[in-house]
């Protein structure tokens, strides 16, 4: 699947999306992607201020590539 993300909302509701799809809890995907549940939640909710280093990390975690396109 593709996604056009283009804002903290629709990054969040993707990896929200992926985690469901592999049957993970947030609990369980946090310490698969070796971070906090609250970040997890905090980053599914499309928290602005998110660090982009952790949720890439976490995008990793669940197999999802990011592609930069200029």
């Amino acid at each position: 699947m593709k996604a056009n993300i283009q804002n903290s909302e629709q990054f969040g509701k993707s990896i929200r999306e992926a985690r469901k799809a592999q049957g993970l809890t947030q609990q369980e995907l946090a310490l698969t992607a070796n971070t906090a549940p609250r970040f997890i939640s905090d980053l599914e909710n499309g928290k602005a201020t998110c660090q982009i280093g952790k949720a890439i990390h976490v995008a990793a975690a669940l197999g999802i590539r990011i592609e930069l396109v200029l």
